[in-house]
C-alpha cells in the first residue's frame, strides 16, 4: 500500500512540474516585492516585439518584462523586475535564443528565452542606450549610447570585446550653443566598426572604428539636379534668400545606416546662432550608396520618418503626405499610403502590415498587392497607434488594446490567432475597497473602471467611463461613486450598480478651478497633483474647488451644500472625516477643518521653525502639506509633506501628538480601519507602517517605481492596497496595484 502510495506521489509531483505556468503560478504573484501578497494589472505597455522564429513574445512594461510562449499562451517565468522608469531598448538576437534588454543604470542583461533565467549582467559604465542589437550570428551584442560610443559584448560569456567612441570634434559653445554632431554606426562582417558622423560643412565622414581611417566623405550634389530618382517629392531646391549673404550653415541633424550599412539617410536643415541656440530654415532628407559614396535621391522635407526593413533593402519613409514604401536597389516605389495609417514592416522586408481606424491590411511588398485583411473594433487606435508589431516573417501580427489585452493574428488568413494574455493595464488613478473588503474597484486613465475579486486577482467586470479621478463604493456596496474629468472646466459624478455595471444617475459640477501641481526635489524625485477633489469615505459628500470657493455636494441629492472661501489660497489637499460633517483643508502649513453644513471652521497647526513664524507675521504660507487623513474614529488628523514628516494633530485639544520622520517627501496618508496603524507613501515609493500609539516603525514596502498617489486598507485591517501616480507628460507609472501585508501589532 505504501508502495503504490510513493509511486501515486512521485506521478503527481512530476505531473506538477510540467503545467503550464498559467496554472502553476498566477501572475499576480510573480516577481513580487517583499512584503507583497498580489500585483493586480501587469503594468503599462511600452514596448511590444516577436522573436525572428516567431515562438516568443516580450512585453516591456512598467512593472518588468514578460516573456511568453506563443504557442502555448504561458508565461515563461520568472517575471523580469527592474526599476521601471529604466528600461530603454529590446533586441532578440536572430536565432532566437537570447533576449537583451538595456537600461538608464549603466547595464545590460541578458536572457534565455527558453527558461527567461538570467544568463548576464553586463555592467557598461556609460551611460543609457540609443540602439541594441546582435550581429548576424548571434554571438556578438552591439550597442551604442547617446554620444555615439559603440561596445561589443560576447554573448556566450558576457565578457566586453571592446569599447569604440566615435570622439566627436568638440564645438565653440558660443557659436554652437546646444547644437550637436550627430552619427551612427554598423559592424562589418569582419567585426570592424564603420561609423559615419555629420561634420560642420555639412559633409559626412565615414570612418573605420578601429584605425580611425577616412573611408569616404558624402558631398551632397550641390546641383540638386531634377534628374535624380525622386518619387515621393519634388527635388530640394534652397530658397535663395537663405543662402543669401551665408548666414546660414546647413547642419546635418541625423543619420541613420540601413542593416548591412550598404545604405545611409541622413537629414539636414539650415541653422545660423542665435542666443538661445539656432534658428532653422528649410531642410532635407539624403539618401546615400555606402560603398560608392554616391547621393540616390533628395527629399525636400526633412520632417520624415524613415524605417528599414530586417535585411536593409526595403526602405519606408513617413511624411505629411502619406507613407512611401522604396525598393532600395532599384529606387523603385512599391507601394503608397495614406498619412492615417500606421505602418510595419516585417524583418525579411517581404510583408508589410498597416492598421487604421477600421482595422488591419497585410500586404506582399514584391507582389504590390494586400493579401489579408481584418476589421475588429480597435479603440486604442487614436492614442497609441503604436502598439503593434510585425514578426521577422510577416506570418503574425501582435496587438494590445486598452482593456490590457494581446491579441495575436495570423496575417494569412484574417483570422485571430488567439488572446495571448490580459491584465496589462494604464495608468491607475484611484482605488476603493468594497465595505465587505471582497472587491476592490480601480480606475485608470483611459476611463476602465475595473472590479476585482481580491481573493483571485481577477477582473470581475470592466464599465466603461470618462477618464477617473475619484472612486469610492456606498455604504452598502451595492453603488460605486466615481468622478470623471471631461475638460478643465467641468467634472461628472456617476453612480453605477455594482452588480449590473450600468448607470443610475449623475450630475454634473461646471466653474472649475484647473489644478495641476508638480514639484521637484533635490533628492531627484517628483510629486505631481492634477485633481484635488475628494469623496468623503461613506460617499455620501464630494468636495472639489470652483471658481467660487470649494463646493462641497450631497452626493444622493446632487445638490450643493456650502461653498468655503479660501482667502486667496488653493485646495491642493483636503480630506473629510469619516462620516463627512467635517471637511480639512490645506492652508500653507496648517489645517483649516470646516463643518460641511455650516461651513463654521477652526485651524490646526502643525509645528512650526523660526522661518516659518517669521513668514507668518507677514502673511506668507508656504504651501508644504501634500497628504492628509482622518482617522476612522475621527479624532486624529495625520499631515505630512515637503519637510519629511507626518505630525499627527487631535482634532480636539488641537495639539500636535507624535512627528513620524521620512527620508522623503510625504505623498499619501491613509489609517488603518481601527485606527491603529498609519500608512504613508513617500516621492521615492515607498510606504512606511507606523504604530499610531508609540510612533513605532512597523515595516517598510520597496515597489513602486514613483511617488505613492493612493493607498486604502480593507475593512479587516489585514490588506493595503497602493498605486503610484504619473509624472505628467512623461507618463511614468507603474500601471499596478499592489496588496501588502499589514503586520500585527
Amino acid at each position: 500500500m505504501k508502495t503504490k502510495l510513493r509511486i501515486l506521489l512521485l506521478i503527481l509531483f512530476l505531473s506538477m512540474q510540467w503545467l503550464p505556468i498559467s496554472i502553476a503560478q498566477n501572475d499576480s504573484q510573480l516577481g513580487l516585492p517583499k512584503g507583497a501578497k498580489a500585483r493586480l494589472g501587469k503594468g503599462k505597455i511600452k514596448d511590444i516585439l516577436i522573436s525572428p522564429d516567431s515562438k516568443r513574445l516580450s512585453v516591456v512594461t512598467t512593472a518588468g518584462i514578460w516573456l511568453y510562449d506563443i504557442s502555448k499562451r504561458t508565461q515563461i517565468a520568472p517575471l523580469i523586475k527592474f526599476d521601471p522608469h529604466h528600461v530603454a531598448k529590446i533586441a532578440f538576437s536572430p536565432d532566437s535564443k537570447t533576449f537583451a534588454f538595456s537600461t538608464y543604470d549603466k547595464t545590460i542583461r541578458l536572457l534565455n528565452t527558453e527558461t527567461g533565467a538570467d544568463l548576464h549582467k553586463l555592467d557598461t559604465f556609460i551611460g543609457f542606450y540609443g540602439t541594441l542589437k546582435f550581429t548576424p550570428d548571434s554571438n556578438t551584442l552591439i550597442s551604442q549610447n547617446w554620444d555615439g560610443t559603440v561596445q561589443l559584448w560576447n554573448v556566450n560569456n558576457g565578457e566586453h570585446i571592446f569599447t569604440f567612441n566615435p570622439n566627436l570634434p568638440k564645438l565653440n559653445p558660443r557659436k554652437y550653443k546646444n547644437w550637436k554632431l550627430k552619427t551612427d554606426y554598423y559592424v562589418d562582417a569582419m567585426g570592424d566598426v564603420i561609423y559615419a558622423v555629420g561634420n560642420k560643412d555639412g559633409t559626412i565622414s565615414i570612418k573605420n572604428g578601429k584605425t580611425g581611417n577616412l573611408i569616404k566623405t558624402l558631398i551632397s550634389n550641390t546641383s540638386f539636379s531634377s534628374e535624380l530618382p525622386i518619387q515621393y517629392s519634388r527635388p530640394y531646391n534652397p530658397d535663395p534668400d537663405i543662402l543669401k549673404g551665408k548666414p546660414y550653415t546647413k547642419w546635418v541633424n541625423s543619420i541613420r545606416f540601413a542593416p548591412g550599412g550598404n545604405t545611409l539617410v541622413s537629414t539636414f536643415d539650415y541653422r545660423r546662432p542665435k542666443m538661445n541656440g539656432w534658428e532653422s530654415r528649410g531642410g532635407g532628407t539624403e539618401l546615400w550608396d555606402v560603398n560608392t559614396g554616391d547621393q540616390l535621391a533628395v527629399f525636400s522635407s526633412w520632417k520624415l520618418g524613415i524605417g528599414f526593413s530586417g535585411d536593409g533593402k526595403t526602405l519606408t519613409i513617413s511624411g505629411d503626405k502619406g507613407h512611401l514604401i522604396w525598393d532600395i536597389a532599384s529606387l523603385r516605389k512599391i507601394a503608397e499610403f495614406p498619412n492615417d495609417v500606421k505602418i510595419r514592416l516585417s524583418g525579411d522586408g517581404k510583408t508589410l502590415a498597416f492598421i487604421d481606424k477600421e482595422g488591419y491590411g497585410i500586404w506582399d511588398i514584391m507582389a504590390q498587392q494586400e493579401i489579408a485583411s481584418h476589421s475588429p473594433v480597435i479603440e486604442w487606435l487614436d492614442r497609441y497607434p503604436e502598439r503593434f508589431v510585425l514578426s521577422h516573417n510577416g506570418s503574425i501580427l501582435a496587438t494590445s488594446d486598452n482593456n490590457g489585452r494581446i491579441a495575436l493574428w495570423e496575417t494569412n488568413n484574417t483570422k485571430q490567432l488567439r488572446t495571448l494574455s490580459t491584465g496589462y493595464s494604464e495608468s491607475f488613478t484611484s482605488l476603493s475597497f468594497s465595505k465587505d473588503g471582497k472587491i476592490l474597484a480601480s480606475g485608470n486613465n483611459v476611463g476602465n473602471l475595473q472590479l476585482w475579486d481580491i481573493n483571485s486577482g481577477k477582473i470581475q467586470k470592466t464599465i466603461k467611463a470618462k477618464s477617473l479621478s475619484r472612486l469610492v463604493f456606498s455604504s452598502d456596496t451595492r453603488t460605486l461613486i466615481s468622478q470623471s474629468g471631461i475638460n478643465k472646466n467641468e467634472c461628472i459624478i456617476n453612480m453605477w450598480d455594482v452588480n449590473t455595471g450600468e448607470q443610475i444617475d449623475n450630475f454634473s459640477i461646471t466653474n472649475l478651478l484647473p489644478n495641476d501641481l508638480y514639484i521637484a526635489f533635490d533628492d531627484e524625485t517628483i510629486l505631481s497633483i492634477h485633481d484635488t477633489s475628494v469623496f468623503s469615505p461613506n460617499g455620501e459628500k464630494f468636495a472639489i474647488e470652483t471658481k467660487g470657493g470649494i463646493g462641497i455636494w450631497d452626493v444622493p441629492s446632487k445638490k450643493r451644500l456650502i461653498s468655503l472661501r479660501m482667502d486667496r489660497q488653493r485646495a491642493f489637499v483636503s480630506a473629510f472625516n469619516p462620516d463627512g460633517n467635517i471637511f480639512a483643508v490645506v492652508i500653507g502649513k496648517d489645517m483649516r477643518l470646516s463643518d460641511t453644513q455650516t461651513g463654521k471652521h477652526f485651524t490646526l497647526k502643525t509645528p512650526k521653525g523660526l522661518l516659518d513664524k517669521i513668514l507668518g507675521i507677514f502673511n506668507i504660507h508656504e504651501y508644504s502639506i501634500y497628504a492628509l487623513a482622518f482617522a476612522n474614529d475621527g479624532n486624529t488628523l495625520a499631515a505630512g509633506g515637503k519637510n519629511m514628516e507626518v505630525y499627527l494633530l487631535d482634532v480636539a485639544t488641537k495639539r500636535n501628538l507624535t512627528t513620524l520622520k521620512h527620508k522623503y517627501a510625504v505623498s499619501k496618508l491613509a489609517f488603518s480601519p481601527d485606527s491603529t496603524i498609519l500608512a504613508s507613501g513617500d516621492t521615492s515609493g515607498k510606504i512606511h507602517l507606523w504604530e499610531v500609539a508609540t510612533g513605532r516603525s512597523l515595516v517598510t514596502y520597496d515597489g513602486h517605481g514613483n511617488f505613492i498617489s493612493n493607498l486604502s486598507f480593507t475593512p479587516d485591517g489585514k490588506t493595503l492596497a497602493s498605486i503610484s501616480g504619473s509624472i505628467g507628460s512623461l507618463g511614468y507609472n507603474d500601471g499596478t496595484i499592489f496588496l501588502w501585508d499589514v503586520p500585527s501589532k
